[in-house]
């Protein structure tokens, strides 16, 4: 590259709904060069274009698409570690939501400049001023208000705003003096992998430093290989590629992690890939759902891991379409079988009858994390009722010393350190734990009674919300 700064590479974040996909579309169809007409590659969840503003002011910008489900917060983490800003997208008639929310956390948590595009600032039921409150309530102070967070409104669907939105961007890269670092050692991201019948292992991935080349021999963790194609982001083949430049590559032995770094030197490996993946220890004296998983690449692969509850044990995972290894893991292990967006063949489906392995199929990730949460649900003992030792409503929460504490009234019997118990939320069991410890005031107390307060902790951890009902039972077997 010939300047000594480098483009900026942008993360795009949001709740699902807010208009992020259709922003980005606006800014490639409005901005994009001529010369990159063509689209990107499907899976590619990353481009550059260049953008030239009205003002005259031009240059190049790496975005980085994160998609805004919760079950993507492992993704939204990868994108925040290789990005140098997030836009994050906030409708303005909806507000932040718990995705948003969720996003705010990433962004503190790698400490990154961010701008707030306000969206569908053209429909006549916006709020800014309550997004804004909202805002500052989730320790983001708005320029206006006299913090350092810009907020720019924008509409997709008229392009209002959005050259105020990339010339703030590009504003942003200038202060933060990207360099290039064409000279150093080759490190480069994978954001985006999966298993090609016809071209085998495909990489998406964002140079950071030093140069990919055609012909590179590359490593990442225990997987190595040769640069036999390399492609940029609108799938033309090209011969080289420098920081912040996204591409795609083929000549990986095996389908590398997301998120994985690229080197041209062997590295360290801190584990096997080839090995099934187990969740932590499960407490063996409540019910679990063991599962086998196959998806049609490592991003959704990981998106899906990150989406288990603590009732679920994973016993495999991989990318590609399901075999015979799959469903006997599955079989061995008294596992059912998940698959995500992946071919399985008659002669699988046959052997997984014979077999008497479930297998849950779908295109829609929804559908499979919703499909696990019921199968953990049927594990749990529908007369309950009958063997109710306590109930508790969850009126606060608190933390000591990075513990999450729930602040509870008894309503019904008692609670006994070490009780099994269920969370219940808007009249559904949605988890199961035990009992870790009891606190009332500064005492740690074995047993709390029916129209006391105590603080709770459980183990495995459950993710609690104020109202939810805890009731502690006894197996009646």
């Amino acid at each position: 590259m010939n300047s000594k700064y480098r483009p900026p590479i942008v993360a795009v974040m949001g709740h699902i709904d807010h208009g992020k996909t259709t922003l980005l579309d606006r800014i490639r169809n409005a901005h994009v060069a001529q010369k990159e007409s063509g689209g990107i590659t499907q899976h590619i969840s990353s481009y550059q274009t260049e953008v030239k503003l009205k003002s005259g002011k031009s240059g190049l910008i790496t975005f980085i698409d994160t998609p805004g489900h919760a079950a993507f917060c492992a993704m939204r983490t990868r994108g925040a570690n290789l990005t140098d800003l997030v836009v994050l997208v906030i409708s303005a008639t909806d507000g932040v939501m718990l995705q948003t929310k969720e996003c705010i956390a990433q962004i503190k948590k790698a400490n990154l400049p961010v701008i707030i595009a306000l969206t569908k600032y053209d429909l006549e039921t916006r709020q800014p001023e309550m997004v804004k409150g909202q805002i500052v309530e989730m320790d983001l102070t708005p320029e206006e208000y006299g913090g350092q967070v810009a907020i720019v409104p924008v509409s997709a669907k008229t392009g209002a705003g959005i050259d105020e939105l990339l010339e703030l961007i590009l504003l942003n890269a200038e202060i933060m003096e990207l360099k290039d670092e064409s000279e150093s050692p080759l490190e480069a991201v994978v954001v985006e992998s999966k298993l090609d019948t016809a071209r085998g292992p495909v990489a998406a991935v964002i140079v950071k430093k030093g140069i990919l080349k055609l012909g590179d021999q590359i490593f990442t963790e225990s997987i190595s290989g040769k640069v036999k194609a390399l492609f940029d982001s609108s799938g033309k083949s090209i011969k080289e590629a420098g920081p912040s430049t996204p591409v795609e590559i083929l000549g990986f032995e095996k389908v590398p992690y997301v998120g994985a770094m690229i080197t041209n030197n062997p590295v360290e490996t801190p584990h096997d890939a080839s090995l099934p993946i187990t969740n932590f220890p499960i407490n063996p004296d409540l019910p679990h759902l063991n599962i086998v998983i196959k998806a049609d690449t490592e991003g959704t692969l990981e998106a899906l891991k990150n989406s288990l509850s603590d009732d679920v044990n994973l016993i495999y995972t991989g990318v590609g379409p399901v075999n015979d290894n799959d469903v006997i893991a599955a079989k061995t292990s008294h596992a059912e079988l998940f698959a995500f967006n992946v071919p399985v063949s008659k002669t699988i489906k046959n052997l997984a009858d014979n077999e008497k392995v479930p297998i849950f199929e779908s295109k829609i990730i929804y559908e499979i994390i919703e499909n696990i949460q019921a199968q953990v649900l049927k594990m749990l003992d529908p007369t309950i009722e009958d063997t109710i030792v306590g109930e508790g409503t969850i009126i606060a929460e608190f933390k000591i010393e990075k513990v999450r504490i729930a602040g509870i009234k008894i309503t019904k019997g008692e609670m006994t350190k070490g009780d099994s118990v269920h969370l219940m939320r808007e009249g559904k069991i949605i988890k199961n734990t035990q009992i870790e410890g009891i606190r009332q005031g500064k005492d740690i107390v074995e047993k709390i009674k029916v129209g006391h307060d105590c603080g709770m902790t459980f183990r495995p951890y459950i993710d609690f919300k104020i109202n939810d009902v805890i009731i502690a039972y006894k197996n009646s077997k």
